[in-house]
């Protein structure tokens, strides 16, 4: 038995990533047989999945694949590229709080098994472009250790592995689509409620998805963070829950005030470009709404009420700024509310010079959830927010 580290991401070229591992599988001749078993699968993936299992089709006779769809990981997007696979393909779906989270790529035939565990979702970046990390397996189907291995994963997930599991639902048309109208899954890169379940004495319609309830399990105290008695960490918890939660209740009159384009490399603070900075900030530019004039519309409309001060600074008095309440909320994850500064540069002259809108965000405290490569092309949505004073919420889906 032959075990070897597959990382990735950590250095300029990942020769051992788990996308080019597995590229490498499908061209072997010495496998007849799939199972891929990923928390989530983006459009790209599932495309590059399909050029895979294209360059084997002599010689794999059964393809199968389950993927989650927690957090809106999974698009409409994703799952109709599955389907068009042609493979056998599930979802797995529960509604309670533990989320589908394992990655197995298994590949077997009649004499060698190979199996790939690790953090790789099947998507191009949990193959190629994060940093993961992954154990490849390879095996005799002779040897004992081996096979002890492969029987204690197909036992633990029997349910999976033979697909009766209730919680799996073949994926097709009309499944993808119930999904989609039960806000489960998104269809496109804007933000959704998530799920909420049903919790009236209503009687499901004909048409609602029927999905099993299942045992969840108890996660240890000292996993709960260093607090000092267990009411304290049940309140905290009921808290976090609730926050992430996240739903338009104190959204004022659920009207976007401004909506973005496809956010770049530089608006999240990430760029890559030899001769781009960090800025630190976005800048408030047209995005959706065509008919703004930008040099006023943040200023005087969105931010108005902001308790608006000139930057006392040498060459820096022309730069209003303020602060605004903003709450984060990414994927439909709640991540709080941050004190950022707004700045507005009342210079008209060096603005038409430079073209460049005069209102900006400064991330500030909240850098860290914003430079993330997975943010990238994704949309920001600006509400204003009743439940805290000058307060906002920023949506980024």
């Amino acid at each position: 038995m032959k075990i070897t580290f597959l990382g990735q991401g950590f250095e300029s070229e990942s020769k051992k990533s788990v996308g080019n591992t597995i590229i490498k599988l499908f061209k072997e001749n010495k496998f007849s047989s799939f199972t891929g078993i990923s928390a989530f699968a983006s459009e790209a993936g599932v495309v590059g999945l399909s050029e895979c299992i294209a360059s084997g089709a002599e010689f794999y006779k059964t393809l199968n694949l389950i993927v989650g769809i927690d957090q809106e990981g999974t698009s409409k997007k994703a799952l109709k590229e599955i389907n068009d696979l042609g493979i056998n393909s599930y979802i797995f779906y529960q509604k309670e709080s533990p989320i589908f989270h394992p990655k197995i790529y298994l590949f077997e035939g009649e004499n060698d098994t190979t199996i790939i565990v690790g953090s790789s979702n099947l998507t191009a970046r949990g193959f190629f472009g994060n940093v993961e990390s992954s154990l490849m397996v390879e095996f005799k189907n002779d040897n004992a250790d081996g096979i002890k291995l492969l029987k204690e994963i197909k036992d633990y997930y029997s349910t999976l592995f033979d697909f009766t599991d209730p919680n799996l639902f073949k994926i097709s048309p009309e499944i993808i689509n119930q999904f989609v109208s039960e806000g489960i899954v998104p269809t496109r890169k804007v933000w959704k409620k998530k799920h909420k379940k049903n919790t009236s004495n209503k009687t499901p319609e004909e048409n609602d998805l029927e999905i099993p309830k299942r045992p969840t399990v108890k996660i240890p105290s000292n996993f709960k963070g260093r607090y000092k008695s267990n009411k304290t960490v049940s309140k905290l918890i009921t808290e976090l829950e609730i926050k992430n939660n996240f739903e338009f209740e104190n959204i004022e009159n659920n009207q976007a005030l401004w909506e973005s384009g496809p956010l770049k490399e530089r608006d999240l603070n990430i760029p890559k470009g030899a001769n781009t900075n960090p800025t630190g900030s976005m800048l408030f530019k047209k995005g959706a709404l065509k008919d703004i004039n930008t040099r006023h519309y943040f200023r005087d409309e969105v931010f108005q009420t902001l308790d608006w001060a000139f930057d006392t600074r040498r060459n820096r008095t022309h730069i209003e700024r303020a602060i605004a309440n903003i709450k984060i909320v990414i994927s439909g994850i709640d991540y709080g509310i941050f004190p950022l500064n707004i700045s507005h540069n009342t210079n008209s002259e060096h603005l038409e010079e430079v073209k460049q809108p005069a209102s900006q965000l400064h991330w500030g405290d909240a850098k860290f959830l914003i430079a993330q490569d997975e943010l990238i092309g994704k949309t920001a949505v600006l509400y204003k927010d009743t439940s805290v004073a000058n307060a906002f919420t920023l949506i980024i889906e």
